[in-house]
């Protein structure tokens, strides 16, 4: 750093000392911006990013583009990164983490040019973050391991706490990722490591974090009396920092365990244990978060008295803090209240209210692309009408042509004219069913659309429930990115094989979400085929995972085991959906339905391969197996599915 640009930042922190009694840091650089030249600019803007829109990522976007134009204009290539990381962790805040991956790899390329290894290594843990979301784990693992490599060859140079921080950061991030991934011991064994080093600095805030991160582990491996373990240890570190919002955290989970043996009585003295700590606090949002978590306690201990006194505060703190995802779940507890004291009018009205909030917290987005796609399907819809009336009117006026035809020329020349006439017609007719057959494909495959969306949604309403703020955001995140992927592909009549296998991955994750981790699923792909070249009809295979994983593995007493297996066959590509859950005869019973019966999306899925089958000629078909042990017993379900596909010229 130059003397210039040291005197600058130096007249800047006076000023803001200065300032600090009548405005914030960030009212004090947006003041020195009027006078300040482009090179001071660059670093207004990119402090900005980070002090001013902790609420806005929009905010942060936008103050890091400005950034990264003077710095690039001025060639301030350390400016340049952080105004990079800056408009990444941005979109990556609003869940666009593909967008996030581009400008952090933009950055990482520039930190190796000027070979900074300090902010390579941050790079690569927000690479890291962004994978993570995007359900990428082998990639974010490799961006993780990055960071703390990095970290480490420093602190060899330079022992600093600073930087053994940072590597205990990085591991727990990859505890992180193994937690998300169901390797829970993998998880511990990280997590152990952060331990260590927490306790070799006697860093007690970071010890209390471990603790909380251990404790959700064993929680989630069912291990409650371990989580508790864990957890009380967190508590009794909180106790001692005195950090009421982190101590009501604590409070929450060890409530949630007790929740999840079903000890409503402990439950309830722990989250009334975690709202009076917050009643010290302004977080108004986890108050009411908690008064929601409340009430849900007293209605199923079935005493919606004492619970509508929590639903009312909630709510009302809701509207206080806009929290929209908090009032849905209020006012589904009231509704549920109305209806444990028979008052079914006004749990309608809660009902209603409460769908109303859905949509705006679910569908806004969604709504406008299912609308545009709505739109584009009449738009096509009239282009067609228009095409067909101008066919008709077309054959008229031949038809007109050929009746003066008839009077001019002689009879021999008018059955040669009428001949030829006979033969257009007959193409022409068979050019409308080829399109009336394109057209028939589209509207199936629209169909499919809204069928896959309300499942999904059904699953992500359904988690979001539970309240825990990280998973949820993991969840919607890897939802998001669902939506985008099935709205992307609706508009296609081929997709690569590849994008195939990762919006199947997606739906399947997002399942064994819902399903408290019930099953485990594989991907077995035949190694020569070359995914990405060749093309197959999108989300023709879905609906057979749904009926694997919702009439097979949920009602399985162990964990189950979802594989799918591709592999070329000719003319096709073979796709082998196998479960090991309780076979369709058990399914039927406990859905008290029959063995025979198929979903909706499988019937609509059987249309979409007769039409295929009438376009193309090609002989596409699926086949359900009932698997059985070696006593004849029901032990699951073989689908083989046949799927005609385009290879890349």
């Amino acid at each position: 750093m130059n003397l210039f640009r040291f005197l600058f930042l130096f007249c800047i922190i006076i000023l803001i000392s200065s300032l600090k009694a009548q405005n914030s840091e960030a009212d004090s650089l947006k003041q020195l911006l009027a006078t300040a030249d482009a090179k001071q600019k660059v670093f207004i803007y990119n402090r900005l990013a980070k002090i001013d829109s902790r609420n806005d990522p929009q905010k942060r976007i936008d103050y890091g583009t400005k950034a990264l134009s003077l710095a690039k204009k001025h060639h301030l290539k350390v400016d340049e990164i952080y105004a990079l990381m800056s408009i990444g962790i941005g979109y990556s805040l609003l869940s666009d983490n593909n967008e996030a991956v581009k400008f952090h790899q933009q950055a990482l390329t520039l930190a190796g040019k000027i070979h900074n290894k300090k902010l390579a290594g941050k790079i690569h843990n927000e690479l890291g973050i962004d994978y993570k979301y995007l359900g990428k784990y082998d990639k974010a693992l490799e961006h993780f391991i990055k960071y703390i490599s990095i970290f480490e060859e420093i602190e060899q140079e330079n022992d600093d706490k600073a930087i053994l921080l940072s590597i205990a950061h990085g591991l727990n991030n990859i505890g992180v990722i193994y937690d998300e991934m169901g390797e829970y011991d993998k998880a511990l064994e990280y997590y152990n490591q952060v331990l260590e080093i927490r306790n070799t600095m006697n860093d007690l805030n970071g010890k209390a974090l471990v603790y909380n991160n251990i404790g959700i582990v064993f929680e989630e491996k069912g291990k409650y009396r371990e989580a508790l373990r864990y957890y009380n240890q967190a508590l009794e570190i909180r106790k001692k920092i005195g950090n009421k919002r982190s101590l009501s955290r604590v409070l929450l989970n060890i409530g949630i365990v007790y929740l999840d043996m079903g000890d409503y009585d402990k439950a309830l003295d722990y989250h009334l244990k975690a709202q009076k700590a917050l009643q010290r606090t302004n977080d108004t949002y986890s108050l009411a978060n908690v008064s929601n978590s409340i009430a849900d306690i007293y209605l199923e201990k079935e005493e919606p008295e004492k619970a509508f006194p929590y639903i009312t505060e909630a709510i009302q703190l809701a509207k206080q803090t806009d929290a929209k995802r908090i009032l849905h779940d209020a006012y589904k507890f009231l509704a549920k209240y109305y209806m444990q004291t028979n008052d079914y009018r006004k749990a309608y009205e809660a009902q209603s209210q409460m769908l109303a909030l859905n949509d705006s917290l679910f569908n806004l987005d969604l709504a406008q692309q299912v609308a545009d796609m709505q739109t584009k399907y009449e738009t096509e819809k009239k282009e067609k009408e228009i095409e067909i009336q101008k066919l008709k009117i077309k054959k008229q006026t031949l038809g007109l042509y050929l009746l003066i035809g008839f009077v001019l020329f002689v009879a021999t020349i008018f059955l040669f004219i009428f001949g030829r006439f006979r033969l257009k017609q007959k193409n022409a007719r068979i050019e409308l069913e080829r399109k009336n057959l394109e057209t028939e494909k589209r509207l199936l495959r629209s169909q499919m659309n809204p069928h896959f969306i309300f499942n999904s949604m059904n699953s992500i309403q359904s988690y979001i429930s539970g309240n825990d703020t990280f998973l949820a955001m993991t969840y919607l995140s890897k939802f998001a990115q669902l939506m985008r992927s099935i709205l992307e592909n609706s508009r296609k009549s081929l997709i690569s094989l590849s994008e195939e296998i990762s919006t199947l991955q997606l739906y399947i994750e997002l399942e064994k979400i819902r399903f408290n981790n019930k099953f485990d699923f594989q991907f077995n792909i035949e190694p020569d085929l070359p995914t990405e070249i060749i093309y197959v009809p999108p989300m023709m295979i879905q609906p057979f995972v749904e009926n694997a994983i919702k009439h097979g593995l949920q009602h399985k007493n162990e964990n189950g085991l979802l594989q799918i297996a591709f592999s070329k066959d000719g003319q096709t590509i073979r796709c082998v959906v196998a479960d090991n859950g309780i076979g369709r005869e058990k399914a039927a019973v406990k859905n008290g339905g029959d063995a025979a019966h198929h979903s909706l999306g499988i019937q609509v899925t059987k249309e979409r391969f007769e039409a295929i089958k009438k376009q193309k000629g090609v002989d596409v078909n699926f086949e359900i197996i009932d698997l059985t042990d070696d006593a004849g017993n029901p032990a699951g379900t073989r689908v083989i599915i046949n799927l005609p596909f385009e290879t890349e010229e």
